[in-house]
């Protein structure tokens, strides 16, 4: 099996075409005509623990959410945490792979699988981005028995591992209609108040984003890798779906860079 055949695998789910402009999804490291042997390694963000993980599993090819090389490179110096894993993984020989806004924005993504872990049925896009609704960014969702704001934010809490959470002032209402939105989503409160949401659950939510929903909506910032953290298990279960004999791990080693104190 090839390299090309684990990225072709991977872009039949969440095409790159896809990704936003901004993005830098797509193979980063390795020649996709190489056969490979050992396993593969699936983590959200690549990372000088994961790359030791992968070389003592005997590993060939990492898949990650978040690209390693999002911006340009102007030269390998060891200068940079980026710098040293590309350093290690050219020596090792080991193959970086990145699915991340085009994953964000298929039916089956990031925040649908947020949605699974809450027991919701998504029932659209937050976010569409043409009109035929064939992908986007963010999902809605609805809860059979509304919940109240402090139900809800234990459930979140306890569904994603949240050591805290940081939320807008409570509104007094139950919680029915949800829109979600993995990662940073903050761009998309108009769209979530326009969609008549009760709550927006997402994360990295800036001081003054915080106000925009005026009091029409709970706003909730769980944290980045706290909302994606389940985005592995979609690789994992693709990739393991399509080739049933080749191993596919998650990594053990990754750790949220984000402490609370």
């Amino acid at each position: 099996m090839r390299i090309a055949d684990i990225c072709q695998a991977l872009e039949e789910l969440a095409p790159l075409s896809w990704q936003e402009s901004y993005d830098n999804a797509g193979l980063q490291l390795g020649n996709p005509d190489r056969e490979l042997e050992g396993g593969i390694l699936v983590c959200l963000d690549v990372s000088q623990a994961v790359l030791e993980e992968a070389i003592s599993l005997g590993c060939q090819m990492i898949v990650s959410h978040h690209p390693l090389i999002f911006r340009g490179l102007k030269h390998l110096t060891d200068a940079t945490a980026v710098e040293k894993c590309v350093a290690t993984a050219i020596r090792n020989d080991l193959a970086i792979y990145s699915s991340h806004t085009n994953l964000d924005s298929v039916r089956q993504g990031v925040s649908a699988k947020m949605c699974a872990k809450l027991g919701l049925q998504p029932s659209g896009f937050l976010s569409p981005k043409d009109a035929c609704c064939e992908a986007g960014l963010g999902m809605l969702a609805c809860f059979e028995r509304p919940l109240s704001e402090e139900e809800f934010l234990q459930l979140v809490k306890q569904t994603f591992g949240c050591a805290c959470l940081r939320h807008s002032a409570l509104t007094g209402r139950q919680i029915k209609r949800l829109a979600l939105c993995g990662g940073a989503g903050a761009e998309f409160i108009p769209e979530a108040l326009a969609a008549g949401a009760d709550a927006f659950l997402t994360a990295d939510v800036k001081y003054h984003e915080f106000s925009e929903p005026d009091g029409r909506l709970l706003l909730v910032d769980a944290g980045h890798f706290e909302t994606e953290q389940y985005t592995k298990e979609i690789i994992y279960d693709l990739l393991s779906e399509k080739f049933p004999n080749f191993a596919v791990r998650i990594s053990q080693a990754e750790k949220n860079p984000v402490r609370y104190f």
